[in-house]
């Protein structure tokens, strides 16, 4: 089941749900609107990227710091972001992320992998990775701060056994992609 703004707002009083930092205005009828960071992962051109090798990795992207200015998201180009909120789920909880309308609008698709696990978060909110593709022939700019995907909390049968922050092999419990760029 879809949680409606209400239940949304109510998930989030009893820290079911948190969202860091919470602005109540970005509550929609039935999904939350999320809001783009200030760094982006650009992977470089003819690089080869092996998801088993961190160093691949390291030497096949950088990391692009904006301090707040916009990013230029050139024609055809792919790119990893993240929203500027941190999520946490309790393991009653799931949610999916849809990219806005708005967005889409302007030839850039953004998924975000399409599920958040029940548990994520549960050690500390985390931030969401974005996966953003410009399909336009223009180059577009991204702004930090701009709503830039849609959350939407569905409601489990019961709660999962083991939340996805509690799982030994869940690849981001721990971290994300940004840690391969990190000292």
């Amino acid at each position: 089941m879809i949680l409606p703004d209400h239940e949304i707002i109510e998930a989030i009083k009893k820290g079911e749900i948190k969202i860091v930092p919470f602005n109540p205005k970005n509550v929609g009828p039935c999904s939350v609107d999320l809001t783009l960071a200030d760094e982006f992962v650009v992977f470089k051109k003819g690089a080869v990227i092996d998801p088993l090798d961190v160093e691949s990795i390291k030497k096949g992207a950088i990391l692009a710091k904006t301090h707040n200015g916009p990013f230029l998201l050139k024609p055809g180009q792919f790119v990893l972001a993240r929203t500027a909120e941190k999520i946490a789920l309790s393991k009653r909880y799931a949610a999916t992320l849809e990219g806005r309308s708005s967005i889409a609008r302007l030839g850039i698709v953004v998924h975000a992998a399409g599920l958040v696990n029940p548990g994520t978060g549960l050690n500390e909110p985390k931030p969401l990775v974005l996966e953003i593709f410009c399909q336009n022939s223009s180059p577009v700019k991204l702004y930090p701060g701009m709503k830039i995907v849609q959350i939407i909390f569905h409601r489990l049968s019961s709660e999962a056994s083991v939340g996805y922050d509690e799982r030994k092999n869940s690849i981001f419990a721990k971290g994300n992609l940004w840690l391969a760029f990190k000292p």
